[in-house]
């Protein structure tokens, strides 16, 4: 009789961890999260912004207890975000992202590849808020001027979570090496997940000169340059004048 009752409790264990794993695999898997990305700020030092929900139904928010959400944005080579910002923010807890490759913030855009930053962020009630500092790049004078286009790409998603709940989610995101050092296997289990964006493309629109006015910009530069050298010649003159006839400044006197 004990072992009838015994046997039965490993069949209900058994019957329930299956059920679980068939609940993981064909329920929670499929991931149900939405993204808006947006631009705020004017100038040419703007930040970047994203809301994110996972999964609306609040009975869902098990799924990503614990977890961390990373995002990979791909900027334009006409926008880019300041590693050393980046690093200061890092230090006093305001952000935590850092760039793939270093970033030469002097090179203007024509000169400049795409870049790839990082971005981490706990989730906290199925709901993340990301945001990241980006500035632009000096573009060369055309002709005509006017504006130009820099269109900023929604970015690729990335889930981690301390377990391997993750593990089970094998139809509808696959296994990533994101943000590894290759220290610590935990720290390569990034999974990447779809979402759907519910907002706009962004295209951030920047000012160049006008090639146009060159000749005129150029005469007026170097008639001012002139002007300016030739008052300070003058000042310089009249200030000798006074001092070598200063009886103050003579030695005989």
């Amino acid at each position: 009789m004990l072992g009838c009752r015994q046997n039965m409790r490993v069949l209900i264990s058994c019957i329930v961890f299956l059920s679980s794993v068939h609940y993981l695999s064909a329920f929670s898997c499929e991931f149900n999260v939405r993204l808006k990305q947006t631009l705020k700020n004017e100038g040419f030092h703007r930040n970047l912004t994203y809301g994110i929900i996972l999964n609306g139904e609040d009975d869902q928010c098990w799924l990503f207890k614990d977890c961390i959400l990373g995002l990979e944005q791909v900027l334009p080579r006409g926008v880019f975000a300041n590693p050393d910002e980046l690093s200061a923010l890092r230090r006093i807890n305001k952000i935590n992202a850092v760039p793939k490759q270093q970033v030469n913030v002097e090179l203007p855009a024509e000169q400049s590849p795409p870049t790839v930053t990082y971005v981490i962020e706990k989730i906290q009630n199925c709901k993340v808020y990301m945001w990241l500092p980006v500035h632009a790049r000096y573009h060369a004078a055309l002709y005509g001027g006017g504006m130009t286009r820099n269109k900023i790409n929604p970015p690729k998603l990335y889930l981690r979570c301390p377990d391997q709940r993750l593990e089970m989610c094998n139809r509808s995101a696959k296994p990533v090496n994101f943000l590894c050092n290759g220290s610590s296997k935990e720290k390569c289990s990034w999974k990447e997940i779809p979402y759907s964006v519910m907002s706009e493309s962004i295209v951030w629109k920047i000012p160049v000169g006008n090639l146009d006015h060159y000749t005129k910009i150029s005469v007026g530069t170097a008639l001012v340059i002139a002007i300016g050298s030739l008052y300070l010649i003058k000042a310089i003159h009249e200030h000798k004048l006074i001092t070598s006839f200063n009886p103050f400044n003579n030695p005989l006197s």
